[in-house]
């Protein structure tokens, strides 16, 4: 139920991250045919004969271009000096919550606490938020650049009470949140749909 989503991230383009990750590993496999080359060929000339035949598997790009895949995916596109270079906001962790609900003349009706986990990688994101009588997990999300401030993120999401819950229903729901430079904190927005119409804003701090 809360596997990763793809999001998208506004002026990060992930076409062109793949074009240098594509350089990168024929370079890569290229370097690597020349040195095996260059080690046999000096082997030769020192007069080396094997006893038997050996076979070499060929390192391709495509090879090279699978692990590097997988690598910045999960890792390299998070390291401080390649951020500096691509500044893809980074989002992920775990993050507290006190959050109340608003009715239609904007007064408060009901003052809750959550948790919330933000798993992000490169390519997939996952928000999930736990509270004491309910559980929602985003199924698709973006994030917004913002040179002045902190990034924003928008998703929608699934929302499912717990067990026992009679009262709630089932629903879906758009927020928005407004990160601040540090990333450490966000105010937040939230609207529900389909079986529960309410709305409500959230103050949420990194733990």
């Amino acid at each position: 139920m809360f596997e990763k989503h793809e999001y998208s991230v506004v002026g990060h383009s992930r076409v062109n991250m793949g074009r240098y990750l594509g350089i990168i590993a024929g370079l890569l496999s290229s370097a690597v045919a020349t040195l095996i080359a260059g080690l046999i060929a000096i082997a030769i000339a020192e007069g080396f004969t094997p006893s038997k035949q050996y076979y070499i598997l060929p390192i391709t790009s495509t090879v090279f271009y699978g692990l590097g895949y997988l690598i910045f995916d999960k890792y390299a596109w998070n390291w401080p000096w390649i951020q500096k270079i691509f500044n893809i906001p980074s989002v992920g962790g775990d993050w507290s919550c006190k959050g109340k609900t608003i009715d239609a003349e904007g007064q408060v009706t009901y003052e809750w606490s959550a948790k919330i986990s933000i798993v992000q990688h490169w390519e997939k994101i996952s928000v999930q938020i736990e509270t004491a009588q309910s559980r929602s997990y985003s199924v698709a999300a973006s994030i917004i650049k913002n040179e002045n401030a902190g990034p924003i993120l928008m998703y929608s999401y699934r929302n499912e009470p717990k067990p026992g819950e009679v009262e709630l229903n089932s629903h879906f729901g758009y927020s928005e949140w407004h990160f601040s430079k540090d990333l450490k904190s966000a105010q937040a927005t939230y609207v529900n749909g389909g079986g529960r119409r309410t709305s409500g804003i959230m103050e949420i701090t990194k733990n």
